[in-house]
C-alpha cells in the first residue's frame, strides 16, 4: 500500500580538498540528488490482508519459539547471538571461520575480519540487553561496534555526505544517496517516536523502523549490522524476545537480493516487501535456531559419553562452558569456576586427551582450548545461511 515515497533535494558538490587532476576535476559533477526521508512518526501503515497474515503467524512463532524453546537453548544464546552477528555481517561481505572469530574474542585481536563481527555480536548483545530502540540505544550499539576499528567515527552521527554504489570520489551517479547530515538528527528522533509506538503489528514496526534507518544512514559506516541490531531491539522492547536472538540476520542473507529490492521498494513508497522479507526471514529464524540447538544439544550428548573423568572432576562442568564458549584458556576456566590456574589446565587437559578439545597457542601468551565439533557445526551453520531459500 502507499506509503510516503522519499524525495530529492539537488545540493552543491564540494570535494572537501581532495586533490584531483584537471581531468577528474572536469568529470565531478558539480550538484547532486540527496534524499529528503519522509517523517514517519505518526505515519498511517495500511498493509495488504495476506500480509497482516503473515506478520501474525511470524510473531507468533517468534513468541512461540522464545516461550518454549528458551529453556531448551538458554545456554545456546551466546552462540545463537554469535551466528546472528556472523550472518549479519555476511550481508556486509563480512566473512571469517568460527574459530578465527572465537579466538579474536578470546585475545582481543586477529584478523580485520575477525574482530569486526567479534564486535558485531558485542552490538547484538547490547541491543538485546539494553533494548535501545531509542536514539540513545543506536548511538550506544553504533559505539560497540566500531569502537575499536574506527574509534573517530563510533557513536557519532554522520557529519558528510555518504552515498551507495558509484563513484569513491563524489555521489554522481550512486545508486543512492541518502539525507544531507543536517537533517539526521531530526530524522533519527522521528524514528525513535515510530519505534515508541504500540499501535502496530510488531514485525512490520521493526521491519519498518529498519528500512527507514537504512534509509536515513545516520552513520559513516556500521549502519547495516546496527539496524539490523535494531530489530532485536524492537523485538525485546514490545516483548516478542527475552533472551534468545533469533537469527533473522540469516533469513535475510538467504534472500539478500530480495533484501537490498526491497529497501529500494521502502524507498519508492512501498513497505510490503520489507515487511513481508522480515515476517519469512523470523520464520527462518525459528527453523533455524532450533537446528542449531538441536546440533548442539547432539554434540553435548556424545561428549557425556566420551568424557572419562571421575563424576565429580571440574572437567564435567567446563563441558558446558566450552559448548557455550567453543574456545576458552585457562584463565576463563579459573574466572568461571573460581579454580586456581593448575585445577582449569588440568581439566582443560582432560578434555583434550579424550579427543572434546584441541589446544593451540594463539598468540604470544595464550594457549586456548577448542572444540572442533562446535566450531564445525556454527560454520556449517554460516554456510547454510548464505543459502538462497527456496521461494
Amino acid at each position: 500500500m502507499a506509503w510516503a515515497r522519499v524525495e530529492y533535494e539537488t545540493l552543491p558538490w564540494v570535494s572537501g580538498g581532495r586533490e584531483l587532476s584537471r581531468r577528474s576535476a572536469r568529470n565531478t559533477p558539480r550538484t547532486y540528488e540527496s534524499a529528503l526521508v519522509p517523517p514517519i512518526a505518526h505515519a498511517k501503515l495500511e498493509l495488504q490482508g495476506s500480509t497482516v497474515a503473515l506478520v501474525e503467524q511470524a510473531a507468533i512463532a517468534a513468541s512461540r519459539f522464545d516461550a518454549t524453546e528458551a529453556h531448551r537453548i538458554l545456554p545456546f544464546t551466546p552462540l545463537l547471538l554469535r551466528s546472528e552477528s556472523v550472518a549479519s555481517s555476511r550481508i556486509e561481505h563480512l566473512t571469517s571461520s568460527a574459530r578465527k572469530i572465537l579466538e579474536a574474542e578470546v585475545t582481543g585481536r586477529g584478523s580485520a575480519n575477525a574482530a569486526l563481527i567479534a564486535a558485531n555480536t558485542r552490538q547484538m548483545a547490547a541491543a538485546i540487553e539494553h533494548s535501545g530502540a531509542t536514539v540513545e540505544g543506536i548511538l550506544e550499539m553504533h559505539r560497540v561496534l566500531l569502537a575499536e576499528s574506527a574509534p573517530d567515527i563510533a557513536g557519532a552521527f554522520r557529519q558528510q555526505p555518504v552515498w551507495i554504489g558509484g563513484s569513491d570520489h563524489h555521489p554522481g551517479g550512486a545508486l543512492f544517496v541518502p539525507p544531507h547530515q543536517r537533517h539526521v538528527a531530526g530524522l533519527v528522533a522521528d524514528l525513535e517516536a515510530f519505534m515508541a509506538r504500540r499501535d502496530l503489528p510488531v514485525l512490520a514496526q521493526a521491519a519498518i523502523a529498519h528500512a527507514q534507518f537504512e534509509t536515513i544512514h545516520p552513520f559513516a559506516d556500521g549502519n547495516g549490522r546496527t539496524g539490523r541490531a535494531l530489530m532485536h531491539a524492537i523485538l525485546r522492547a514490545r516483548g516478542v524476545t527475552t533472551s534468545v536472538a533469533m537469527p533473522i540476520s540469516a533469513g535475510l542473507l538467504a534472500r539478500v537480493e530480495d533484501y537490498f529490492a526491497a529497501l529500494d521498494a521502502y524507498r519508492d513508497g512501498n513497505v510490503e516487501p520489507i515487511v513481508k522479507l522480515t515476517a519469512h526471514a523470523t520464520l527462518d529464524a525459528v527453523d533455524r535456531g532450533s537446528w542449531l540447538a538441536a546440533g548442539l544439544l547432539d554434540i553435548r550428548a556424545e561428549w557425556d559419553s566420551i568424557l572419562t573423568a571421575r563424576k565429580d572432576a571440574l572437567a564435567w562442568q567446563v563441558l558446558d562452558l566450552l559448548i557455550r564458549r567453543p574456545v576458552l584458556t585457562t584463565a576463563a576456566v579459573t574466572e568461571e569456576f573460581a579454580v586456581s590456574a593448575e585445577t582449569a589446565r588440568n581439566a582443560l587437559d582432560r578434555l583434550e586427551a579424550d579427543g572434546i578439545a584441541v589446544s593451540s597457542q594463539v598468540d604470544k601468551r595464550q594457549r586456548a582450548w577448542r572444540s572442533p565439533d562446535v566450531l564445525s557445526l556454527l560454520d556449517d551453520f554460516a554456510a547454510a545461511a548464505g543459502r538462497r531459500t527456496p521461494g
